[in-house]
């Protein structure tokens, strides 16, 4: 598939975990403005935009620079936010669309280019990241998102609970440094008609459960290749998070005003 690439990074304010997290200073910058650098710096997209539901994002993704729309405040999910950018007359060409999550400044380009990757060259309607799981922390844990591929590399279940289960025992250290036990990374590539698809789905029973919207597309026979990649950081979702992430980053992001 040949075409330009849309890069679009959902930042919705409210957050139950981390408060007006888009808008979290980290070194003195909002979260988003890295998130947005860094994906900028990959070179692996056309265009690059925010796409948030608040005035507040909006005016301070414009103070550094940022390409940025105002989304319907009642999205379900971030999916459904990207969909309505795809859909605007101005990105209408763009065959190929990528979900980058707003609360992950750590972003591998690597990981982003495997997922392009999968769907430019490989073929899949949609494609996504795994990384080995690595600790049984990490394989017992709900707010780990594991997911086991099919012997073509594509996703054939994604779950909080720990998956694979071995019988009667716990993996390995050994045996959890790789395949089959994949942490799931959130970064998805789209076919732009696989993501209008995706968002006219009705959610699913095993959606609901899992509080997973790939389900959606699974069940419905939407096929996702998955791709390994090496370790990922992990991304902001509490305050503990933007402390320890705020440690690793630069001293500040390369930006361009307006």
């Amino acid at each position: 598939m040949k075409g330009p690439v849309l890069g679009v990074i959902p930042a919705r304010l409210g957050s139950t975990r981390l408060p007006r997290k888009p808008l979290r200073l980290l070194r003195g910058r909002p979260l988003v403005e890295w998130v947005w650098a860094r994906v900028r710096e990959t070179g692996h997209f056309d265009r690059v935009v925010i796409a948030t539901d608040s005035e507040e994002v909006l005016e301070r993704a414009r103070s550094f620079g940022a390409e940025v729309f105002l989304t319907d405040p009642d999205h379900p999910s971030g999916t459904d936010r990207v969909a309505e950018i795809a859909r605007l007359p101005e990105f209408q060409t763009f065959p190929l669309v990528v979900n980058i999550q707003g609360d992950e400044p750590l972003v591998e380009g690597e990981h982003l280019a495997e997922a392009i990757r999968l769907v430019g060259k490989g073929g899949w309607p949609v494609g996504t990241c795994a990384t080995p799981l690595g600790t049984l922390e990490a394989w017992r844990s709900p707010d780990v998102v594991k997911v086991v591929r099919g012997a073509d590399g594509g996703a054939l279940y994604f779950s909080r609970a720990p998956i694979p289960a071995v019988r009667d025992e716990e993996p390995t250290d050994e045996a959890l440094a790789a395949e089959p036990f994949l942490r799931h990374l959130g970064v998805y590539a789209f076919r732009r008609e696989a993501l209008l698809e995706w968002v006219e789905l009705r959610p699913e029973p095993l959606e609901r459960l899992e509080r997973l919207e790939q389900l959606r597309a699974l069940a419905q026979g939407i096929r996702i290749g998955v791709a390994i990649v090496r370790a990922a950081a992990r991304g902001v979702d509490t305050e503990e998070d933007a402390r320890r992430v705020e440690a690793l980053l630069a001293p500040e992001p390369e930006t361009t005003t307006l």
